[in-house]
């Protein structure tokens, strides 16, 4: 694509992988993850290579830390950490405060409970999660027909007393409802813990025959709410608030 400086030099100056790999050694050097010491043909030879190896040296540690001497001194960090709760950046000055100094940084915050927890409306708790044959909307697994067989539609699993309580049977076509949106799908009556309701996510309208998604529904992520935590920006993908009926006549 030739991409270009200002200067009109190469953005990226090298032309094959051993030579963007030299780049990310220079990157890494002097940092926790150091891969200075670590060659192109010790990575064509070597399988799982722990990190650091730094220039000079032949053989990576079994595992960090063992001099008990951490890679939190200030003038190392190129951040000093946020609070849990807000997210806000903790300055300098503050960082400093707590005496750092090499030592392991433990950080511990108060348990909030689920942003969304069930009430008299959606009285089940709903959580997504992978299944052993697929991983995440399937642009790969998708295209072995062996793991296809083995779980080719999304599914929602119900403890049996839960269930037992809505008149749901095994198999039995049922309906998902968050204030969000709707899931659609076969039930499976597991041992999975009363009060909480599962389903993968590897599914979804994408992949739905057309004119059928608006009917029945299959992204379990359409439930879920749109929040995230405060530093690691990670989606809450893992709690919401559902209900669950039976659709008449329903049959997967």
């Amino acid at each position: 694509m030739d991409f270009r400086r200002d200067d009109g030099r190469p953005l990226l100056e090298w032309e094959g992988p051993e030579d963007a790999y030299r780049a990310w050694q220079d990157a890494s050097r002097g940092r926790p993850c150091d891969y200075t010491g670590i060659s192109y043909d010790d990575l064509r030879r070597e399988s799982g290579i722990r990190w650091p190896r730094r220039e000079g040296e032949t053989e990576s540690p079994l595992r960090l830390y063992s001099d008990f001497e951490f890679p939190s001194h200030a003038d190392y960090c190129e951040s000093y950490g946020h609070d849990l709760l807000t997210g806000g950046s903790v300055g300098e000055e503050s960082y400093k405060a707590l005496r750092p100094d090499g030592r392991a940084m433990l950080k511990s915050a108060p348990f909030t409970g689920p942003h969304e927890p069930p009430d008299e409306h959606y009285p089940l708790r709903f959580t997504t999660g992978r299944s052993v044959y697929h991983f995440h909307t399937r642009t790969k697994t998708g295209r072995s027909p062996e793991l296809v067989t083995a779980a080719p539609e999304v599914w929602v699993e119900l403890a049996a007393e839960d269930a037992a309580e809505r008149g749901i049977e095994e198999g039995a076509l049922v309906e998902v409802v968050s204030r969000r949106g709707r899931l659609v799908a076969p039930v499976r009556v597991s041992a999975i813990r009363p009060g909480t309701v599962f389903a993968p996510f590897h599914y979804g309208y994408w992949d739905a025959p057309p004119g059928a998604a608006e009917h029945r529904p299959t992204a379990a992520n359409e439930l879920t709410i749109t929040e995230w935590d405060p530093v690691s920006k990670q989606p809450v993908f893992k709690s919401a608030a559902v209900k669950v009926s039976p659709l008449p006549g329903g049959a997967s």
